[in-house]
């Protein structure tokens, strides 16, 4: 399949999600740098830890300068969980695969070899994991080794839709990129098991997933393992289900920009002047500088000491991601039980988010909401003519820019995918019609473009 847009032929993007592991992480990245294969971008999310994972990951890069082809260290701004934080991963990586890679394991020198090898040599195979085994404290150590692993395609596809059986190790996968085009990656639909149904999803869309019968990743086990805990510890399910919770009422308002202009300048101001009065600001910056930081953070000042913004989130991107990937990383990091998108250039109504919002509270049924704008023209529809015109004529009848939506859809979906390249924001709302949400258009206009 030809991938639509920039990735690197041949490079591998190794997306490692860390949450406190400053213990394992030099271990982990020792194992990747023995890698026979070279051609390697290390991605590393550091979802917020508090421990010195920074201070980790800064020593050994210092030590192994130009080890990898490119390596990505990104601090998020708040603790978002293992999910949104390998998305964000998914979203910066460049590579034409993408190996899954936990904090805390380690890998067979040549295991991204090896299934870069079986790739090229089988290019129908779209998902490829391994064996592994387990340990404790050393990789001598092992204490037991996978015997839940299928080998054959046919049974792996079998188990997924139909025996509900997980027998792919999230950890041990190479995927091809252009997956992500299509499935996002990994979603919160369920307080537990999220790695068994992102490789669900992926056979659901058609794709081939196999495995090789070789042993060639190392799952450590330990007493500080957080899917261990999240099973077996009451208090830390319950702290994760409430880290989880959405702020009640608040709505997340999502603006991309590239660096500081007036224009950003006017949208703001458009944002701050809402009647609404809960709400977040997310801003994701893919051409970030430190004016454009400090202009944000002294104009956000007043609004926060008056309480307009209950909290504001500005998230430099070390790399640009382009659109849908902007607007899905500025959702993972919104905590509003409500999300808005907002373009730089368009400036909202006053009451825009007052009335979207009011409109989902008193329709419970309905979970996104647009408006009218000006210069719409026919474009805009309203009730059942706005399913006929995605399913049916296949043409849309929302503007992206106006909408708020319900987070839960985020969590259940994982966001905006770039399956059709040029008319991601159509099939956005096509997928949720098609999956049964309902959808309506405020004829107030409350947007300006």
């Amino acid at each position: 399949m030809t991938m639509l847009y920039d990735r690197a032929a041949g490079l591998v993007s190794v997306i490692i999600s860390a949450y406190n592991y400053a213990r394992y992480l030099t271990d982990t990245l020792e194992s990747l740098k023995r890698q026979t294969y070279s051609n390697i971008e290390i991605i590393l999310i550091d979802d917020c830890s508090q421990d010195n994972t920074k201070t980790i990951v800064n020593e050994w890069l210092t030590e192994n300068p130009d080890t990898f082809t490119d390596f990505i260290y990104v601090r998020l701004p708040r603790n978002l969980g293992f999910e949104w934080a390998v998305n964000i991963g998914l979203c910066l990586s460049k590579g034409e695969y993408v190996v899954f890679h936990d904090a805390d394991d380690i890998s067979h020198d040549e295991k991204i070899e090896k299934q870069v090898k079986y790739l090229q040599k089988h290019p129908n195979t779209a998902a490829l994991g391994t064996v592994f085994s387990s340990f404790r404290d050393d990789i001598s150590n092992v204490i037991s080794t996978s015997n839940w692993i299928s080998f054959d395609a046919n049974e792996i596809e079998r188990n997924y839709k139909f025996d509900i059986k997980h027998c792919v190790c999230y950890g041990t996968l190479m995927i091809r990129a252009y997956i992500i085009d299509e499935i996002i990656g990994l979603n919160k639909a369920v307080l537990f098991s999220n790695d068994f149904f992102f490789v669900s999803n992926i056979v659901h869309h058609g794709f081939i997933v196999e495995n090789l019968n070789e042993n060639l990743y190392f799952y450590r086990n330990h007493d500080k393992q957080f899917s261990r805990s999240l099973y077996e510890d009451d208090a830390v399910t319950h702290k994760y289900k409430e880290k989880r919770k959405k702020n009640e009422g608040q709505a997340s308002i999502v603006v991309p920009i590239k660096g500081m202009s007036d224009k950003v300048r006017e949208t703001l101001e458009s944002i701050a002047s809402q009647t609404y009065d809960n709400l977040e600001l997310v801003i994701i910056d893919e051409q970030p500088d430190i004016n454009t930081e400090d202009f944000i953070s002294k104009w956000a000042e007043p609004y926060k000491n008056n309480g307009k913004f209950k909290d504001l989130v500005y998230f430099p991107l070390p790399r640009e991601v382009g659109f849908p990937w902007i607007y899905n990383i500025g959702a993972y990091l919104s905590k509003g039980e409500f999300i808005a998108f907002h373009n730089v250039g368009g400036k909202s109504h006053p009451k825009r988010i007052e009335k979207q919002i009011e409109f989902l509270r008193n329709n419970f049924m309905y979970s996104v909401v647009g408006t009218n704008y000006n210069d719409s023209g026919n474009y805009i529809k309203f009730k059942d003519d706005i399913e006929y015109s995605y399913t049916v004529d296949y043409m849309p009848c929302m503007n992206f820019n106006t909408l708020l939506f319900r987070s839960d859809i985020i969590d259940k979906t994982g966001g905006i995918n770039k399956r059709i390249d040029g008319a991601e924001d159509f099939e956005f709302i096509f997928n949720l019609l098609h999956n049964g949400y309902r959808v309506e258009n405020l004829s107030d206009v409350l947007y300006y473009q």
